[in-house]
């Protein structure tokens, strides 16, 4: 594909949570319980993680804990807030590199979701926070209001996205005209569809995921297809 090992700057597999625990004023110290939280949701699941805890690991007593965070869906919203933020800036790092913007529009969509499936294959346990989330998410009745600054995080990536696609259209390395939020989500689903698959493991034997992140390549190469057939 045209991206494909074109851009460095964006390193998909490094860790998405790094800890500050010399944080002192009381927004490092509430970013502190933030990133001990994505800490541990992330190594045991969302479900096996109690508030006590996560004020056990940012070294605060419970009570403390609460008075900040009344409730742990409230805690897990705002991890999967960060979490994304995180993978957010690592992907305008790489927008905004020489490298990449030296590509054109084509390379630079193919480049975008070759990083999507790097971070998805590097990062099961985010993929299974996720997935964990989702369901909560549902399961308790999380209002749109609640999710506003979560979902603020996740469509952020569409411009990034659309702005690869627009100037593909304009240099010409995009031949077909799509309905391009239809064609984002499409992608963006399979690609995170196919990866909690691959994270939850095989249920029956026809699942076979000896081959599962070259799942995640297909998409791409077929999403790349659709779009500048020619190429390929």
């Amino acid at each position: 594909m045209g991206g494909e090992g074109q851009v460095d700057a964006f390193a998909a597999t490094a860790p998405l949570v790094s800890i500050d625990a010399l944080a002192s004023s009381a927004d490092a110290r509430d970013r502190v319980v933030v990133e001990h939280a994505a800490a541990l949701f992330l190594e045991r699941g969302i479900a096996d993680v109690k508030m006590t805890d996560i004020a056990e690991a940012a070294g605060m007593g419970v009570a403390t804990l609460y008075r900040h965070h009344s409730t742990k869906t409230n805690l897990v919203i705002l991890v999967g807030t960060y979490l994304w933020s995180v993978i957010n800036v690592r992907i305008r790092t790489l927008v905004e590199s020489d490298e990449f913007l030296a590509l054109d529009g084509s390379s630079r969509l193919s480049t975008l979701l070759e990083e999507y499936c790097q971070t998805y294959a590097a990062h099961s346990d985010f993929v299974r926070f996720v997935d964990e989330f989702d369901h909560l998410a549902l399961v308790e009745h999380v209002s749109p209001a609640e999710l506003a600054g979560y979902g603020a995080e996740v469509d952020s990536f569409y411009v990034m996205f659309e702005d690869a696609y627009l100037l593909g259209r304009q240099d010409g390395s995009i031949t077909r005209e799509v309905d391009f939020p239809v064609f984002y989500r499409a992608v963006a689903h399979a690609l995170m569809g196919i990866a909690e698959k691959l994270e939850r493991g095989e249920i029956i034997p026809s699942d076979d995921f000896s081959n599962g992140i070259e799942e995640l390549g297909y998409v791409v190469r077929m999403a790349h297809a659709l779009l500048a057939p020619q190429s390929l």
